[in-house]
């Protein structure tokens, strides 16, 4: 979703890069955490939404940087120092060109070439500026097992409690980089090639296995043994899959709007089945 800047958003994109033309700039409203706005093919402007956004911006831009020379995709670097205004912070960040891919398809081979390379980036140098594992929804706590467990119809409970006990195995899997979102406008593609990777935001030393799966939930949940590296790792990420399904639930229940847990259910419900089944497969 765009709409037009306004006059504020203006002003600080003029403050941050004064030689670009922000004329007919708009603002990407799609993210969570920031809002960008976009006028030239030279910068974008990466605002922060919340005090905790502005809090992680200097971890988050210093860790672009540091990833920048060990991967073969553009990623935004900063270009400006970061400008905070009102109690939230700014930063003119490099522009990525390309869009989205199209979703439910994609090249296993590009596919898996991205996993592989992720899988490769060392983690000492960038450790330090690594978001926490689980850090978008929080960790699988009791509670929120509880509450998700009561909310789901009885074929599901076991399934779902066979997926949760899996938490602490794949917690001792060896870490890897796990950008934390892989999917939609967070990958620039130009005429099927990978240009490059936007959003490293809870980017983590996690499970490797997980980038198999946010690709697999973009470009196709059948294409998780040909993304794979290993059939090792798609089994983990065929049980990632599931709790990523009960992720959703949790969240939809956390939430004030009434949500449409039916539709929601017969969703999510054959993704819990199909990983909980995989578990012993």
């Amino acid at each position: 979703m765009s709409r037009p800047a306004t006059s504020g958003e203006l002003q600080i994109a003029r403050q941050l890069c004064p030689d670009l033309s922000w004329e007919d700039a708009a603002v990407n409203e799609g993210g969570q955490f920031h809002k960008v706005v976009i006028g030239n093919p030279q910068a974008v402007i990466r605002m922060a939404r919340t005090p905790a956004a502005t809090e992680q911006m200097p971890r988050t831009v210093e860790l672009l940087s540091l990833l920048e020379s060990q991967l073969n995709y553009q990623i935004p670097v900063a270009v400006s120092e970061i400008l905070h205004v009102d109690g939230l912070s700014s930063v003119a960040m490099s522009f990525i060109p390309g869009s989205a891919h199209e979703p439910h398809y994609g090249d296993p081979k590009v596919l898996g070439q991205l996993v592989k390379e992720l899988a490769e980036v060392p983690l000492e140098q960038i450790s330090a500026h690594l978001a926490k594992p689980f850090s978008f929804r929080g960790e699988w706590t009791q509670a929120r097992q509880q509450q998700c467990f009561d909310a789901l119809p009885e074929e599901l409970r076991a399934p779902a409690t066979a997926l949760w006990d899996q938490l602490d195995i794949l917690a001792q899997v060896p870490a890897g980089l796990v950008h934390g979102d892989l999917a939609g406008h967070n990958m620039h593609w130009i005429d099927e090639k990978l240009i490059g990777i936007l959003d490293w935001d809870l980017a983590a030393a996690w499970d490797p296995a997980l980038n198999t799966a946010y690709l697999s939930l973009w470009h196709g949940l059948e294409m998780v043994d040909l993304i794979a590296p290993n059939s090792e790792e798609a089994h983990r990420a065929k049980i990632w899959l599931g709790l990523m399904s009960l992720e959703r639930l949790s969240d939809a229940l956390s939430r004030s709007d009434n949500p449409k847990m039916g539709k929601l259910m017969r969703k999510i419900g054959p993704r819990i089945l199909t990983a909980a089944q995989s578990i012993n497969g």
